[in-house]
């Protein structure tokens, strides 16, 4: 019988082999969690970290030595996009550690250039007020120019905050589209986060106080996951009795939703 460091599971050593050698082959990294349980936590780093540690010598006594291999350059992988230096590429979603001190970025893989300051690709920046021939135009305030400056950034509200900041684990880049559920799982790394307030998602909560069970978060006060589903009228009455002044009719010339019967 086997049986790994996260939990009191047992399982058959031939099961145990068979489980591991589909996950390695066909699965995320942090898939490779108990087959019974699901355990360990895949979003507590801490907990992550000494397990792969433990399951990396049980692997590499009952796997296939070209599974194993596999195995091993994953977690070599998973262990890189942790790296300050480690970058996605914006064009080809290619991952490499960028060691140089320019803002102007070239993909080993696509060989396409990119910020590594804002992750946009050079065609958006030349088009900045702040387009100069200094640093090739590289410049990393063109971010907040555009924030401050171009309505249709300012209406992507979240979208346009998500897009910049990328999955708070691994920094990987992906488009929001309106609407749905706040709960995100990073299709790159598999970390699962609010896209209100970036809080991990856990199975096993750490907080004393807590008495939910399952797969949950906890929110900040100010987080979007409160306010979302409010109706207007009570979202109003809280900017009202906080003195914060908004508008209620739209501005010029925008089409609103109705339609002429």
């Amino acid at each position: 019988m086997q049986s790994l460091t996260s939990c009191q599971c047992s399982v058959c050593c031939g099961c145990f082999q068979q489980h591991f050698t589909i996950a390695v082959r066909d699965k995320h990294i942090r898939d490779m969690v108990c087959p019974v349980c699901w355990e360990p936590d895949i979003n507590d780093p801490e907990h992550l970290n000494s397990y792969f540690s433990t399951l990396d010598i049980q692997l590499r006594e009952c796997l296939e030595p070209e599974v194993y291999e596999l195995f091993h350059k994953k977690l070599t992988e998973q262990a890189l996009i942790k790296d300050p230096k480690f970058l996605w590429c914006c064009h080809c979603s290619y991952g490499f550690i960028y060691d140089g001190d320019q803002l102007k970025v070239t993909c080993f893989q696509c060989r396409n250039s990119f910020c590594a300051q804002c992750k946009k690709p050079q065609g958006a920046l030349q088009d900045s007020v702040h387009f100069t021939q200094e640093e090739d135009g590289w410049l990393p305030m063109y971010q907040s120019w555009k924030r401050e400056n171009d309505p249709e950034y300012q209406r992507q509200g979240l979208a346009g905050y998500l897009r910049d900041n990328a999955c708070p684990n691994c920094r990987f880049q992906y488009a929001l589209s309106k609407g749905g559920c706040m709960h995100f799982c990073c299709s790159q790394c598999r970390y699962q986060f609010c896209s209100g307030c970036n809080n991990p998602f856990h199975t096993t909560c750490a907080v004393d106080e807590c008495s939910v069970s399952g797969l949950h978060a906890h929110h900040p006060r100010d987080c979007l996951f409160y306010l979302r589903d409010w109706e207007p009228s009570r979202l109003q009455t809280l900017l009202q009795n906080n003195g914060v002044a908004f508008n209620t009719e739209p501005p010029p010339g925008t089409q609103t939703g109705g339609s002429e019967g």
